[in-house]
C-alpha cells in the first residue's frame, strides 16, 4: 500500500477542431495574463513537440492553408496522501531538488518504484441528436421540477433511451487505449477502428463486439459538404508519454428530405436531421511499474469542439470563474473564503478575507480592456477600459475609475436588466438581459474596494493546479446560451467528485460513470442518453454527456451569436431598460465581432475595424445580421476560413514589428487585406426597427 496518489491534469481539457492533419497544442497558460520574463501574454497555443514555445501567425495553418487542430495535452502528477485535502494543495510530491514530480516513462518515485509504461485510454461520443433541445431563454431551468425539454429529432420515435433511437441518432466511437512505451502509436475514434480498453490486469484488450455508431450506419445517403462524418478524433502520446487528444475535422452532415434536398437548417441551436463531430469523454491512465504493480490515476475529461479564434482575449467571466465560484460556494473549496452553513443551504463570505490583487482582481481588469480587440467599442469606452487595466495594487481604490464599484453590475441584486453605465455590456445568461460577474468575483472586488487585499504574488499553486485553471480560464463563461466550449451544466456540482477532500481526487474533477465494457452486443447501444441536470443523478457522466447540451451543428450557433438585441435571451420580450433595438455583443472574447487586420496596420497605427466574418455571403441590410454568414450552410462550409486574433509580438511580418499592446487578426481567408467590406459602425447602434402596421380608425 503506497501513500502516493496520482492525478491527471488538467482535470478538464479542450481539444479544438481543425481541417488540417497537422496540429499544435492547446494553451497551458491563462488567456491575457502577463507571463514571467516575456512580453507574450497567456493563452497562446504551443508549438508541436515543445514544452511551452508559443506559436506565431505562421504556425496556425498548414502549407495548403488548412487550419491546424489544437491537441489537448494531459499530464500526470504525484501527490502525498493526506487525511483531508486542501486547496491550493500543499501535498504535491517533490523530488530531492524540490521540483514537483511529473509522472513520465522512467520516473523514479521516492519509494524507488520506476515507471515503465503508461496505458492511456479515452472514450468519445456525441449524443446531441439523440437528446434534448437547447432552450435559450431557460438554460438549466428547462430541466427543473422533473421536466425535460422537447427531444431533438422528435420524428424519430421511441423513448429517449430506446435502442432504436440511440442507434440512429447517437454517435459513439467507443473506447480506445494506447501504450506510451510505443512511440508513434495512435488510436483513432473512427468508424473502422476496433474499440480497445485497459483491463484490470494492466493489459490492453480489444472489444470486437462494441457497438460503434456513426451517422452513415443508419442513413443510406447523407449530405456531406465537407466529407463523411466518420471520426471523432484520435489519441497519441508525446516523447515523454503524455497523452495528446486530437479533435475531429469539425465537419457536419445532414439528412435529405423526402424530395431529395438536404434538410434546411431552420434555427441556430436545434436543427433536425443534422449531426456534427463535437465530442467529449473521460481520460484515464494506468501506471505500470518495474516491480509489476499498477496504479490508477484520478481521471480527467476532454471536450472536443470549437476552434479558439481569439485565444489570448480573456473573458470577463470564464469557465474557470464559474466553476471556481461553484466550488467555493457549494463544495467547501476554501473555508477561509466562504463558510457554508451545514444546517441550511447557503453560507457567507468571510468579511475579513483578503484577496490577492494580482491573482484575484487584476485578471478582471485585464479582461475588461481586452474586449476592445474583438468588439467595436466607442471612444469613451476605450478610454475607460484602458483606465481600468492601468489600475495597480499601489493605487487607492477610491481614486480609480472603479471607485465604489459604481459601474459593475451586482450579481446579488436584480440588475441584469440594467444596461449602461453598468458593466459588462455583453448579453447575459438565459432569461436575463445583461451579464454579471460571479458572486465570488464580485466579493473579491468589494474587498479590494474596501482596501482589504494583499499585494505581491498570490497563492503558490502546484503545476497541475495551474493547468486546471488555464484550461478553463481560456473558455467562455457567464453566458451559456448554450455556450462555446461547454454549457451551463459545467457549473452543476452533481457532475463532480464532491468528496474530493477525502478521496484524494482534488477539486474540479468530473465524476466518471463506471464503464466495464462487459456484455457487449453490436446491435445494442452500450451508452444511454446519460446524465440529466436537476434530476438527482449523481453516479457520474458517460461519454458525450458534456457536449450534448450544445447546439447542433455547432457552426450555426457560432455564426449567429455575434450581436443582438437583449430580447434574444428573454423569449423575444425586451426586459432591459434601454431601447429595445439597441444591439449588444454576445460572446466577443470567443466569437470575435469587430477586428483589426494585421496586414492593414502601418507604423503601429490601427486601421478601421472590420467584421471577423465578412466578404461574400455576409452582407446584411439589418445591422443585427452583420458579421455573420447569411446562409447558415455557408457557416458549415467556411468556418475554417475565419481569421485568428493573436498578440502583435507573435505576428510574423517581414516589414514591421507590431506593438505587444495590439491583438490583431491574422490568417483570414474570407477577404484580402484592403478589400472594401461592410463597414463596422461605432457603438451604440441599432437593429432596423420592425415596421408597425397602420391601424384603420372607424367612427
Amino acid at each position: 500500500m503506497t501513500n502516493i496518489k496520482f492525478r491527471i491534469h488538467p482535470t478538464v481539457n479542450f481539444a479544438r477542431f481543425g481541417t488540417s492533419e497537422e496540429y499544435i497544442l492547446s494553451p497551458e497558460t491563462s488567456a491575457g495574463l502577463p507571463q514571467k520574463d516575456s512580453k507574450v501574454t497567456g493563452g497562446l497555443p504551443i508549438k508541436k513537440g515543445t514544452e511551452k514555445t508559443t506559436v506565431t501567425s505562421k504556425d496556425l495553418r498548414d502549407e495548403e492553408g488548412n487550419l491546424k487542430k489544437q491537441a489537448a495535452r494531459f499530464r500526470i502528477y504525484a501527490y502525498e496522501t493526506q487525511r483531508v485535502e486542501t486547496y491550493p494543495s500543499d501535498n504535491s510530491l517533490k523530488d530531492t531538488n524540490g521540483e514537483n514530480i511529473e509522472i513520465t516513462i522512467g520516473t523514479i518515485l521516492p519509494d524507488k518504484r520506476k515507471v515503465v509504461d503508461l496505458l492511456w485510454s479515452s472514450h468519445l461520443a456525441n449524443k446531441k441528436a439523440a437528446v434534448y433541445n437547447v432552450v435559450n431563454n431557460k438554460g438549466i431551468k428547462a430541466y427543473a421540477d422533473g421536466q425535460v425539454p422537447q427531444k431533438r429529432n422528435p420524428e424519430v420515435h421511441g423513448t429517449i433511451d430506446s435502442p432504436e433511437r440511440l442507434n440512429s441518432l447517437m454517435i459513439d466511437a467507443g473506447p480506445r487505449a494506447i501504450r506510451a512505451s510505443k512511440p508513434g502509436e495512435t488510436a483513432k475514434f473512427d468508424r473502422c477502428s476496433e474499440a480497445t480498453c485497459v483491463k484490470e490486469n494492466g493489459k490492453i484488450e480489444p472489444l470486437p463486439e462494441y457497438p460503434i455508431r456513426f451517422p452513415e450506419d443508419s442513413n443510406d445517403e447523407l449530405y456531406e459538404p465537407n466529407g463523411p462524418l466518420d471520426s471523432l478524433g484520435e489519441i497519441l502520446t508525446d516523447d515523454k508519454g503524455r497523452l495528446l487528444v486530437l479533435a475531429s475535422s469539425g465537419n457536419a452532415v445532414g439528412q435529405y428530405d423526402e424530395y431529395g434536398v438536404p434538410i434546411q437548417m431552420t434555427g441556430d441551436l436545434n436543427n433536425v436531421g443534422w449531426f456534427d463531430s463535437a465530442a467529449d469523454g473521460p481520460v484515464n491512465v494506468t501506471i505500470l511499474f518495474n516491480d509489476g504493480s499498477t496504479e490508477e490515476a484520478f481521471g480527467a475529461w476532454v471536450v472536443c469542439g470549437d476552434p479558439a479564434y481569439a485565444p489570448q482575449i480573456r473573458n470577463v467571466v470564464s469557465v474557470w470563474d464559474d466553476v471556481y465560484n461553484m466550488f467555493v460556494r457549494d463544495l467547501e473549496l476554501q473555508d477561509d473564503l466562504f463558510l457554508q452553513d451545514r444546517y441550511a443551504e447557503g453560507g457567507n463570505y468571510n468579511p475579513n478575507y483578503k484577496p490577492n490583487f494580482a491573482q484575484d482582481i487584476k485578471p478582471i481588469f485585464i479582461a475588461c480592456n481586452l474586449q476592445r480587440w474583438t468588439a467595436n467599442l466607442p471612444p469613451m469606452a476605450l478610454h475607460a477600459h484602458r483606465a481600468v487595466e492601468a489600475i495597480t495594487e499601489e493605487n487607492d481604490p477610491n481614486t480609480t475609475i472603479m471607485a465604489a464599484l459604481n459601474f459593475i453590475r451586482n450579481p446579488n441584486k436584480d440588475e441584469t436588466n440594467i444596461g449602461a453605465p453598468l458593466m459588462p455590456l455583453s448579453l447575459g445568461a438565459a432569461g436575463t438581459s445583461f451579464l454579471t460577474v460571479t458572486k465570488t468575483q464580485y466579493f473579491m472586488l468589494e474587498q479590494w474596494s474596501k482596501g482589504l487585499f494583499k499585494k505581491g504574488e498570490g497563492s503558490t499553486l502546484a503545476p497541475g493546479e495551474l493547468l486546471d485553471i488555464a484550461a478553463m480560464a481560456n473558455c467562455l463563461g457567464g453566458r451559456y446560451v448554450p455556450g462555446i466550449e461547454v454549457s451551463y451544466t459545467i457549473m452543476d456540482k452533481d457532475i463532480y467528485i464532491q468528496d474530493w477532500k477525502k478521496t484524494g481526487a482534488g477539486p474540479f474533477r468530473i465524476k466518471h460513470k463506471y464503464l466495464d465494457y462487459i456484455g457487449l452486443d453490436k446491435d445494442t447501444p452500450y451508452l444511454t442518453s446519460g446524465w440529466i441536470p436537476l434530476h438527482d443523478m449523481t453516479d457520474g457522466l458517460q461519454p458525450g454527456d458534456i457536449s450534448k447540451f450544445m447546439a447542433t451543428p455547432w457552426q450555426t450557433d457560432y455564426n449567429s451569436c455575434s450581436i443582438h438585441a437583449t430580447a434574444i435571451n428573454t423569449d423575444g420580450v425586451n426586459k432591459s431598460n434601454g431601447a429595445d433595438s439597441t444591439l449588444y455583443w454576445s460572446w466577443p472574447s470567443q466569437r470575435p465581432d469587430a477586428v483589426y487586420v494585421a496586414e492593414e496596420v502601418f507604423n503601429n497605427v490601427l486601421p478601421q475595424q472590420k467584421w471577423s466574418i465578412r466578404g461574400s455571403g455576409t452582407y446584411a441590410l439589418n445591422p443585427a445580421s452583420s458579421a455573420t454568414f447569411q446562409d447558415p450552410l455557408q457557416s458549415v462550409n467556411d468556418w475554417d476560413k475565419i481569421g485568428i486574433i493573436i498578440q502583435g509580438t507573435n505576428v510574423d511580418s517581414e516589414t514591421q514589428e507590431f506593438s505587444p499592446d495590439f491583438y490583431l487578426e491574422v490568417q483570414s481567408q474570407l477577404t484580402d487585406p484592403g478589400d472594401a467590406v461592410n463597414p463596422v459602425p461605432a457603438w451604440p447602434f441599432n437593429a432596423n426597427p420592425t415596421k408597425k402596421k397602420r391601424r384603420c380608425s372607424h367612427k
